[in-house]
């Protein structure tokens, strides 16, 4: 959505990953006694115990397990790129993936050419001196992914969902999130001291004089304050009605944000100006619009400087490395030591060809087969789906009706894409790693400027195949499933019905009630954000949702911190609505195949269960945690787990536990949505 995307943090994803199987998958590792206390626990304990966080992480579970086989694959198939990188007779994208790889890796060359890449943008930086120069130099920093106040980039419009438009949303701190500058914990006011030291050290490195250097630091974290108390917390993004704000491009240049020279900007990155624009939070930039004028240019100049600095330190020699990572993953997740060289150089090539490497990947560990169970099971759980639904109590038939509508408009996206995305107007040099990032960043934000005022296309994908996750979008209605997560555990021809549906089941209806959550549930089966239920019904929908916020609200995660159920609220009716639809559709299938086996003392549906319970394993650093929960609108993966059981009588039943059990909760008290 955003040319300037904010910093990538470790945060937990949406879908969960896999690893190898067990010996004995469904065998339990703790007393029988426990299982009604904490099932995540009964399940995953042994293997929580024997598999401690490396160093180079801040979270460890079975994600980073498959994800770690993955980039095996992903640097074999680089290092043979990289040997032919030169060759005539190679293809164009095999040229740019070596040639990337191969400047990633030279760490001489890297330090030798030091802030070269960045260089002729810091001289536009310094040269500075009116509005238009100021708003021409924002859009050659956004073209690069620096996030200076704001973010601007093509997404589908909310009323007419079949064209892209302008989105523009608050942008522009190197913070992880607007309260991370104004809570005043102990620990909060330390991350804050923290992070003006580490940008001190940073200009120190760029070679200001100590004293000057603390003095830029101490102004960055001055406007940075500014902006924060305008910017929008996380929990509001979550509304789809602050995101939709749909005005005349006029109205933005004249009577919100006058002071910024617009035709300057949009001519810096090379888009025409457009009838429309869609304004995240209008109020942020009428507050911006006096913040530009109250603050000398020099402070903005400083602003500009610290955050191109901060985006390209991960690509600049060893001193700058080391100090962004000491800030944003020692200090701000707990990570001691960073990943080795060629994780880091396999990382900024996958985030600029994803799709480019991806095939590669696809033709190496999905086959057609997958692809053909993948597309029944998906089709199972719309059936699921439909059957739930109908027998929904509490919601009239005419919204049923809509809601039906919805599901069968759904598009289904598995593996990977129909039609790969084009490179080859992308040519990188073979000469330095970070202006190779900077190129492959101006290319990929074109594309997406490009996207602009033109139909959306339906055949694009957000997510590359190699990608252990899976996502669903609104806007297109679409449920998407990379060929990285359909793998074991989670997914596989040559396991059980109970360890497929029990995993991938549930998370290919997590991506389903996504439609229908909180946030998904605004929208109509064109995609568009459109009321399609009763007033009556949608009080129920929102009654019946706070139930599990307040559960949620009641989890202590760390300290005295709680996870936020107003922030995770979608992710938590996707987990339980995707539990449900899931077991049903086990049920319907497992009818159809016949009688399934007892495997190591388990029936089908206790194995069902603890499929689902050890999808979610992870160990995770006491600052990720903390991160998590104050950023991330997924709830830490133990109560990901345990919830949504507790709101399950089909989970009590499976193992035989009485209301007496912790895991248990009574009817009155259950949630009860989808």
């Amino acid at each position: 959505m955003k040319i300037a995307a904010r910093r990538s943090l470790p945060l937990a994803l949406l879908a969960l990953a896999a690893c190898a199987s067990p010996p004995n998958p469904f065998t339990p590792y703790v007393e029988p006694s426990a299982l009604g206390e904490d099932f995540y626990s009964y399940v995953n304990q042994d293997w929580l115990d024997h598999n401690p966080i490396p160093e180079a992480y801040s979270s460890y579970g079975v994600f980073h397990q498959i994800n770690d086989g993955n980039k095996d694959i992903l640097h074999g198939i680089l290092l043979e790129a990289a040997a032919r990188r030169e060759d005539p007779s190679t293809s164009h994208m095999d040229r740019q993936l070596g040639r990337m790889w191969a400047t990633g890796m030279n760490t001489d060359a890297i330090e030798q050419q030091g802030l070269t890449a960045i260089q002729p943008l810091l001289e536009s930086i310094a040269k500075i001196q009116d509005s238009a120069s100021f708003a021409r130099v924002v859009g050659q920093l956004h073209l690069v992914n620096v996030n200076v106040l704001f973010g601007l980039g093509a997404e589908a419009d909310f009323s007419d969902s079949t064209m892209n438009m302008i989105f523009m949303a608050p942008d522009g701190l190197g913070l992880p999130e607007k309260d991370y500058y104004f809570r005043e914990d102990a620990g909060s006011v330390e991350l804050r001291i923290q992070y003006v030291t580490h940008m001190s050290n940073m200009f120190t490195l760029l070679g200001y004089a100590p004293a000057d250097a603390a003095q830029a630091a101490a102004t960055v974290m001055a406007l940075e304050l500014k902006i924060a108390e305008h910017s929008l917390a996380a929990v509001e993004y979550r509304d789809p009605s602050v995101l939709a704000n749909k005005i005349k491009a006029t109205e933005m240049s004249v009577d919100i944000i006058p002071g910024f020279d617009w035709a300057t900007y949009f001519t810096a990155i090379g888009l025409e100006q457009q009838e429309y624009v869609n304004m995240v939070g209008p109020g942020y930039f009428r507050a911006l619009n006096g913040l530009l004028s109250e603050a000398p240019m020099a402070d903005w100049t400083t602003y500009m400087k610290w955050h191109l600095l901060s985006s390209s330190a991960p690509f600049l020699a060893s001193a700058f490395v080391a100090e962004d990572f000491d800030f944003y993953s020692r200090k701000l997740s707990g990570t001691p030591i960073n990943r080795e060289r060629w994780e880091l150089v396999l990382g900024s090539v996958n985030g600029a060809m994803g799709e480019g490497l991806g095939q590669a990947f696809v033709a190496k560990t999905f086959s057609p087969e997958a692809k053909v169970l993948a597309e029944t099971m998906v089709q199972d759980l719309l059936a699921a789906y439909r059957v739930g639904i109908a027998n929904l109590d509490w919601m009239t038939e005419a919204t049923k009706a809509n809601a039906l509508e919805k599901l069968n408009a759904f598009t289904i996206k598995i593996g990977y894409p129909d039609q790969w995305r084009d490179f080859s107007d992308l040519e990188l040099s073979g000469d330095s790693w970070l202006q190779n990032v900077l190129i492959a960043r101006a290319f990929n934000n074109r594309f997406n400027l490009a996207k602009i005022g033109k139909p959306v296309d339906k055949m694009e994908w957000g997510m590359s195949p190699q990608t252990v996750n899976a996502y669903y979008n609104p806007l297109g209605n679409e449920i998407v499933f990379p060929a990285a997560i359909l793998q074991p555990p989670f997914f596989g021809l040559q396991q059980t019905l109970a360890e497929n549906y029990g995993s991938m089941g549930a998370i290919i209806g997590h991506e389903i009630t996504h439609g229908f959550d909180d946030m998904g549930s605004q929208f109509d089966a064109q995609g568009n954000m459109v009321n399609w239920w009763t007033e009556a019904d949608r009080t129920e929908f929102e009654a019946r949702a706070d139930v599990l916020v307040e559960q949620f609200n009641n989890y202590l995660v760390v300290d005295d911190l709680f996870v936020n159920g107003e922030l995770t609220l979608g992710e938590n009716i996707a987990d339980l609505g995707g539990l449900k639809m899931a077991y049903l559709a086990f049920q319907m299938r497992s009818k159809m195949n016949g009688v399934q086996a007892v495997v190591d003392g388990l029936t089908p549906n206790q194995q069902f269960f603890t499929a689902w319970a050890r999808s979610w394993r992870q160990n995770s650093r006491a600052e990720a945690l903390k991160l998590q929960v104050n950023t991330d609108p997924h709830s830490p993966e133990k109560f990901r787990a345990n919830g949504p059981l507790g709101n399950l009588p089909e989970f009590a039943e499976a193992f035989g536990l009485t209301t007496d059990a912790a895991m248990v909760r009574e009817a009155a008290q259950r949630a009860s949505i989808w």
